[in-house]
């Protein structure tokens, strides 16, 4: 059973900001499943936390943003009776280091394991932005 939609926006507002995004990714099992759509480097499946976060957060953060990716909620569908429940994101004014705006949308569909934490996630995003945004910073 997932946490109601109050306390996953509760959980993901943790983010918007470089200060509170380890509290959102304490919440995430070190052996997530995540896996993220389509063909970019990024994409593919990753089978721990620390994998995930050095192949995307911390490429993202360090190559190719001029500043720490924060993410907006936009919606919460789901949780509570489901252990399913996706999360519809945007970054919060992101741009490239080369002036390019990083105007990304996500979608995570995340499920809860029975001890509340994110135990497997889906990711969908606009993967031809992130594919031009990463060929730009190589």
């Amino acid at each position: 059973m997932a946490p109601n939609p109050e306390a996953i926006r509760n959980l993901f507002g943790n983010l918007s900001s470089p200060d509170t995004q380890k509290d959102f990714f304490n919440s995430v099992s070190d052996n997530v499943d995540w896996w993220i759509v389509g063909h970019t480097p990024m994409s593919g499946s990753y089978s721990s936390k620390q994998d995930f976060l050095d192949a995307t957060f911390q490429v993202l953060n360090k190559k190719v943003l001029g500043g720490p990716l924060k993410l907006r909620i936009v919606n919460v569908v789901g949780g509570g009776d489901s252990d399913w429940a996706t999360v519809e994101m945007e970054a919060i004014d992101a741009k490239c280091k080369n002036g390019m705006t990083y105007d990304m949308r996500y979608c995570w569909m995340v499920r809860f394991g029975s001890t509340g934490m994110i135990e497997q996630v889906r990711a969908y995003l606009d993967t031809d932005l992130l594919a031009r945004a990463i060929e730009q910073h190589k």
